[in-house]
């Protein structure tokens, strides 16, 4: 109908302004979740060891046994000083075309639909950090143990799909 478009039933606000962002970090095992990080600016690899590694990976690791660490391939990852700080730990190397074999990226995932399903544009970033902290405590430890458990299902389905889109 002529004009139909401009009816408040027709209309949807939309946020137009920079929207606060947040970077966190988090690490995930079987039966544990590490504290969630919060990344105040552009990550170092000096700043990823002195808020992250040092303080959180390294005590994190040494109270799962067995444990083996996996990180993904960002520079501040990938830089010397920060290999020569996790030399004490088991690393397993990032699935650079498969993220659906790292766990985590479904955390990450869960929390971003999450914030989607309750979250106004726009919002101050202590608020967006609040609410992504909840997302992250949230999650129920079963639905983490549950990604582990099915990392041989995926792993097949990902060598079945010769590394292309699996469903999980």
């Amino acid at each position: 109908m002529p004009g139909e478009r401009l009816q408040p039933a027709c209309l949807r606000p939309r946020h137009s302004g920079p929207t606060p962002r947040v970077m966190v970090w988090g690490a995930i095992s079987y039966d544990s979740r590490s504290t969630l990080v919060l990344i105040p600016r552009t990550l170092t690899a000096n700043l990823y060891i002195s808020l992250v590694i040092e303080p959180v990976v390294l005590p994190f690791m040494n109270s799962i046994e067995e444990g083996v660490f996996q990180q993904d391939n960002a520079r501040p990852h990938t830089a010397a000083v920060t290999q020569h700080a996790l030399q004490s730990v088991d690393m397993l190397p990032w699935p650079a075309r498969s993220p659906d074999l790292s766990p985590i990226e479904h955390v990450w995932d869960f929390i971003g639909r999450q914030l989607q399903r309750h979250l106004q544009p726009a919002l101050p970033v202590p608020v967006l950090t609040y609410q992504v902290q909840q997302a992250w405590n949230s999650i129920p430890q079963t639905d983490i143990r549950h990604l582990y458990d099915t990392m041989h299902a995926r792993s097949h389905a990902c060598i079945q799909n010769s590394g292309g889109y699996t469903g999980y």
